[in-house]
């Protein structure tokens, strides 16, 4: 991580209480399964969400999901798509979401600590955040 970039965190937690700031969301998929991670951080805590990150000042949109996508799952992008525009807006922040269909190669996911468990999806159920469901659909990732 470039250190230029990174904002000290209780000044990052002042800056979520005051403005909404710009994400990457990454619709992983591989062979028509969509990646989700269960999250230990805010927002969406203990929640199955894909992964996704802050875009850094002078980081561009495809450099921001290329270096999110390594980060959070040491995957490799094939190829990707930008998919839509989501405002997310959680109890303690609010994120503008620019979310991205990312196809990879392999499935094997190396997690970081902002995560606990990885699992792959053939299908939207019920339990989905409501959020990542309309991520999902307006993706097209699983045409019903």
């Amino acid at each position: 991580m470039n250190k230029k970039n990174w904002i000290e965190e209780s000044l990052y937690e002042k800056i979520q209480r005051l403005m909404p700031i710009a994400t990457v969301g990454l619709l992983v998929v591989h062979k028509e399964r969509l990646l989700l991670m269960l999250r230990n951080n805010e927002p969406a805590k203990n929640e199955w969400f894909t992964p996704g990150g802050r875009i850094l000042y002078s980081e561009t949109l495809e450099d921001a999901v290329k270096r999110v996508l390594k980060e959070k799952t040491g995957l490799t992008p094939l190829k990707i798509r930008r998919k839509g525009i989501m405002s997310h807006i959680w109890p303690n922040s609010h994120h503008i979401a620019i979310f991205y269909r990312v196809d990879v190669a392999e499935d094997e996911v190396k997690i970081n600590e902002e995560h606990r468990a990885f699992k792959w999806i053939s299908k939207v159920t019920d339990e989905l955040h409501p959020y990542l469901k309309g991520m999902i659909q307006e993706s097209e990732i699983f045409l019903q």
